[in-house]
């Protein structure tokens, strides 16, 4: 219903106003690039294209009100690479706890010798089997719990935070960067922190084993066993590090939000 009311509003924008309508786009679409289950490969450019001219004809009588349209090209210009620029910010604050995922099972498939198994992934490049179950149960997760819907609020919000067409600090961003990668690869090492247990215990029996038995071929009884080992433990505590990574993900969106945790 909203959709439709904003329809006639639109019809009777003027050029410049046009620009605006087109730099709020471009922010949008930097978050849909970015965004937890609709940022993904799988999902055709279409849906996505459609996706964000719906929320930007949603949010455009909101956001007009108050700005000075750009009356140059080079204004024009400079306004889209702006947005393009805050959208890819905040789209890369959310996704960042996806590339957390994709760490830990990263870790955690290393640590039990499953590296290599398998190709299949939700990206372009494979990933290792137990990072790709996290990341498709995490996204699912994040779809369930409403993400789409928040991260909607946040866009409302960032336009305060950043104000259209003002390119954000360069210092700031690089400082704000930096730690939310601290952030993410320090989180990524504790989820899989049980299975680098698990891969130092195994490592540590198999070298006791083969320098005990130095004939005895010991990769064919430990690659088995630690696999098994391995696969128990992801059914065991699959369930807890998603349930941890689910709160982080909420914590970083209220954190956008300019909610206390």
């Amino acid at each position: 219903m909203e959709l439709l009311q904003s329809l006639p509003y639109l019809s009777n924008l003027s050029v410049p106003t046009i620009a605006l309508v087109a730099a709020i786009f471009t922010r949008i679409s930097a978050l849909s690039f970015f965004l937890p289950g609709l940022g993904e490969t799988v999902i055709p450019v279409r849906v996505r294209l459609t996706v964000a001219m719906a929320i930007t004809l949603i949010l455009t009588p909101a956001v007009l009100p108050g700005v000075e349209p750009p009356l140059t090209i080079s204004a024009t210009t400079a306004m889209i690479a702006a947005e393009a620029i805050a959208g890819a910010l905040i789209g890369f604050s959310i996704r960042i706890s996806i590339f957390t995922l994709q760490t830990a099972g990263s870790i955690a498939s290393q640590s039990l010798s499953l590296s290599q198994l398998f190709g299949a992934s939700i990206g372009v490049q494979p990933e290792s089997p137990i990072g790709t179950i996290l990341m498709i149960t995490g996204i699912t997760l994040a779809v369930a719990t409403g993400l789409h819907f928040e991260a909607v609020r946040v866009l409302i919000i960032s336009f305060d935070v950043m104000p259209l067409g003002l390119f954000p600090g360069a210092s700031e961003t690089g400082q704000w960067a930096a730690e939310r990668a601290a952030f993410s690869f320090a989180t990524a090492l504790s989820l899989a922190l049980p299975f680098v247990v698990l891969g130092f215990i195994y490592n540590l029996a198999i070298g006791a084993a083969n320098r005990a038995m130095p004939q005895l071929m010991v990769a064919f009884v430990g690659v088995p066993a630690i696999t098994l080992a391995g696969l128990i433990m992801l059914a065991m505590t699959a369930p807890i590090l998603l349930d941890v990574w689910l709160g982080i993900m909420n914590d970083i969106i209220l954190t956008l939000l300019g909610e206390t945790t």
